[in-house]
């Protein structure tokens, strides 16, 4: 097993040149660098996926105010309802994959792996604002990883460079998604069954 202060140190001086990189790893290795708080990493496919933690203004404030929407949305509902911003890790045993969307909204009590204290077993949105290193990643392999979580209803990916929406919505056949895109700021897209206006969600962006 490589050691915890090689691994970082690999990680570091690959995205000094490279925004995006993937790392072959055990569990055990990634859970050894899963909280360095500079770092966004995450687990797939026996490999650490890993970008730098600083985020551009867009994407925090896309974050910031989906965050907003989905609270104020949310608690106007008797059943409790618990939402999640970045850091949040969602973990998909059966898969050994660990990620970070970046905000989560989970229906009823959050399930925890036995023995953590942070990584979510049962979102039921999760929302991935995208970027350029990230988004082919996000929108093909964590997008197929993500629909085999029963609990969740949908999946929603948020352009940070343009008024851009992308939601994949749960039905009740199996292995039945409905994708809607939402491109302009006309538009009103549907969060679970909350109608929302894309210049809401931009607002003061574009």
């Amino acid at each position: 097993m490589v050691q915890t202060a090689e691994l970082l140190d690999s990680i570091r001086e690959r995205l000094l040149t490279e925004p995006f990189i993937r790392i072959p790893a055990s569990v055990e290795e990634y859970e050894s660098v899963a909280d360095e708080w500079d770092l966004k990493i995450e687990y797939h496919n026996e490999e650490i996926i890993a970008t730098m933690g600083k985020v551009t203004p867009n994407h925090s404030k896309l974050s910031f105010l989906i965050g907003v929407i989905l609270h104020n949305f949310y608690a106007t509902f008797d059943n409790e309802f618990e939402i999640m911003e970045s850091g949040a890790c969602v973990h998909i045993p059966t898969l050994k994959s660990y990620y970070q969307p970046d905000m989560t909204v989970v229906d009823g009590k959050v399930k925890l792996k036995e023995g953590s204290t942070s990584e979510i077993l049962n979102p039921y949105i999760v929302v991935e604002v995208l970027s350029k290193a990230t988004q082919d990643f996000d929108m093909s392999e964590k997008l197929v990883n993500y629909k085999a979580i029963e609990t969740i209803k949908q999946i929603i990916f948020v352009a940070q460079d343009k008024p851009w929406i992308s939601t994949y919505t749960r039905t009740n056949e199996p292995n039945v998604w409905i994708n809607t895109d939402y491109d302009s700021l006309e538009n009103v897209a549907i969060i679970d069954s909350l109608t929302v206006s894309l210049k809401d969600i931009y607002k003061k962006i574009f």
